[in-house]
């Protein structure tokens, strides 16, 4: 271990300072941009089966379509529902590799690059895949078993009665714990990439396990936890988006200097080819969405209307800024995470993570030294 870890909530309280590295934010960056990409296709799919025009629908929604659809197709309910959870997917992959890369930091390996941590990802694929396609496997067979217990209603004359006798026991405490299962796989987008990262064997069984335990043993902390690292994301992706916009501008206007008007008025058309008046750009450069006060990025950017093939080139730079915003926030989310788990797998199983070795990293083999024999005096 490289540096010593308390077991306690002061582990957490570093986690900002820990996720604000460039490789985390670079690798969170990246695989949240696939996300978004895989979200909008099957989303504008969705709506494009539904009868939509995908111009119109383009313009109503642009590149952030969060929004409430009234689908009125099954295929197209399907295929929305589809790229919510391939999105999700991809989502945990980016948040997977930023654990690992904490998980190995604890284990005293703090070296590990993009690649390897992108190949580890690829490699527990399986394993996260199949974890909550269990989770998923074992609530549809409980609600087919409440469509048996439903039937069992319809029976003449003693059918009531069954249902009756057997409401509490096992359909009320059945229920229960389905709705707690549902809580845990809504719960295992953030918390399972931890699990999985620090699992040294890839099982799919027992990352389910851990996660489970992990909620079922210590609620409390793991919540508290996880409220810390969401406000602190919030807090401190703020703070980083603000000097963000102040690196654009101080870019602008240092090459402006030299390259004229022409690079301001380039970057603001590029900025205009972006959501800047939508939710999402509001969230992230305003410390509370309630209350205006941030940055008016909208208002920067005006200006400008230049529609050349190189504004579109300087937008998608401008967008891959922005989008390490929320890399770094889910960086901060990703790094409490793994944290949490390794502070409370200590408190309920008196295991110490960080005393494992790296699993990327092995000590050079050294041969045992020889004893050279004393020469004699002449």
């Amino acid at each position: 271990m490289q540096f010593p870890i308390n077991y306690d909530f002061r582990d957490i309280l570093a986690a900002p300072a820990a996720a604000f590295s460039a490789k985390r934010i670079l690798i969170m960056t990246l695989f949240l941009c696939g996300a978004l990409l895989v979200y909008d296709l099957f989303t504008y799919f969705a709506l494009f089966i539904d009868g939509e025009k995908i111009r119109s629908a383009r313009s109503v929604y642009g590149l952030f379509p969060f929004d409430s659809f009234d689908f009125g197709g099954v295929g197209a309910l399907i295929t929305y529902w589809a790229g919510v959870a391939l999105s999700l997917f991809v989502l945990m992959m980016g948040m997977f590799s930023v654990a690992a890369f904490e998980i190995e930091s604890l284990r005293s390996f703090r070296f590990m690059g993009i690649k390897m941590a992108v190949r580890f990802a690829f490699r527990r694929f399986k394993q996260i895949f199949l974890s909550h396609l269990s989770i998923i496997s074992f609530l549809i067979l409980i609600f087919l078993l409440f469509l048996l217990y439903g039937l069992i209603g319809r029976i003449p004359f003693v059918g009531e009665w069954i249902f009756s006798i057997f409401f509490v026991i096992p359909g009320f405490v059945l229920a229960i714990f389905t709705v707690f299962t549902v809580l845990v796989l809504i719960i295992s987008i953030i918390l399972l990439p931890a699990v999985a990262a620090a699992d040294r064997n890839g099982e799919t069984f027992d990352s389910i396990l851990e996660t489970f335990s992990t909620i079922i043993r210590q609620p409390v902390r793991w919540f508290l936890y996880t409220a810390y690292a969401g406000a602190a994301a919030k807090v401190c992706g703020f703070v980083y988006a603000y000097f963000v916009f102040r690196a654009v501008q101080l870019t602008t206007w240092a090459a402006g200097i030299s390259g004229g008007e022409k690079i301001a008025d380039l970057v603001k058309s590029g900025a205009n080819h972006l959501p800047l008046k939508s939710h999402v750009t509001a969230y992230t450069f305003n410390l509370f969405t309630q209350v205006n006060w941030g940055v008016d990025v909208a208002e920067w950017a005006k200006g400008s209307s230049d529609d050349s093939a190189v504004t579109y080139l300087m937008a998608s730079m401008l967008f891959l800024i922005f989008a390490s915003i929320f890399g770094y926030m889910l960086s901060v989310i990703a790094t409490a995470q793994a944290r949490a788990f390794v502070i409370i797998r200590h408190l309920k199983d008196t295991y110490n993570i960080p005393d494992e070795k790296p699993m990327f990293f092995e000590e050079e083999h050294v041969n045992p030294r020889i004893d050279q024999p004393a020469e004699k005096s002449e």
